[in-house]
């Protein structure tokens, strides 16, 4: 059911976007964490507590990436009143005095 719904056309973007963090999420960490360690820190006193602060950077610039590109995203609803998603309420109701 859940799996149906990311491969609709509609939601094929958002589906390819979700499967590039993802696979960023798990393989950049590893590969800053691996090279931090046994090259760029090796000197150091602990490379292994920089090595993982550098890992958990990447984790961080990647999710800001994603959640920017989520929320860059252009919206499919128009802002006209004659909408069939039924009347505005809350935030979205318009004054008419």
């Amino acid at each position: 059911m859940g799996w149906s719904l990311l491969f609709q056309e509609q939601n094929r973007e958002t589906a390819e976007k979700l499967g590039k963090a993802t696979v960023l999420m798990f393989t950049l960490p590893l590969l800053v964490f691996f090279v931090c360690t046994n090259f760029v820190f090796r000197d150091k006193e602990d490379p292994l507590m920089w090595g993982g602060f550098a890992a958990v950077m990447i984790v961080n610039v990647i999710i800001a990436g994603y959640v920017y590109s989520a929320f860059s995203e252009e919206d499919e609803f128009d802002t006209d009143d004659n909408d069939e998603s039924g009347p505005r309420a809350g935030a979205f109701k318009k004054r008419v005095d």
